[in-house]
């Protein structure tokens, strides 16, 4: 991948700057050594609305750019999965394919 495809995936998201912004909150989560960011984090630092996160993310998820784990708040050691198991009760985390780590070169 390179940087104009990127760009198309992108704009071909429908919601260009949600897109950018989640690939650009991760990719800054990533350089102060998180491995993702959490749905709500995201939302209250943005304002974004939650069902439009949720579609560009799963977009972004389908062509290749992050993965969307699902998790419970109920334990203090979130246990993170791949498919939602949990429910309405779900909560979404995101994290940056190897593909997009790459392409930045990050670790």
């Amino acid at each position: 991948m390179n940087f104009q495809e990127l760009d198309t995936l992108i704009a071909n998201s429908g919601r260009r700057s949600i897109a950018s912004s989640l690939l650009a909150s991760l990719l800054d989560a990533s350089d102060s050594g998180s491995e993702g960011l959490d749905l709500d984090d995201f939302q209250s630092r943005t304002g974004f609305i939650r069902n439009n996160i949720t579609s560009v993310a799963n977009y972004l998820q389908r062509n290749g750019l992050i993965i969307i784990l699902y998790y419970r708040d109920t334990t203090v050691e979130r246990d993170y999965v791949s498919s939602n198991s949990f429910g309405r009760w779900a909560k979404q985390h995101y994290q940056l394919t190897q593909t997009l780590k790459g392409l930045f070169h990050r670790s």
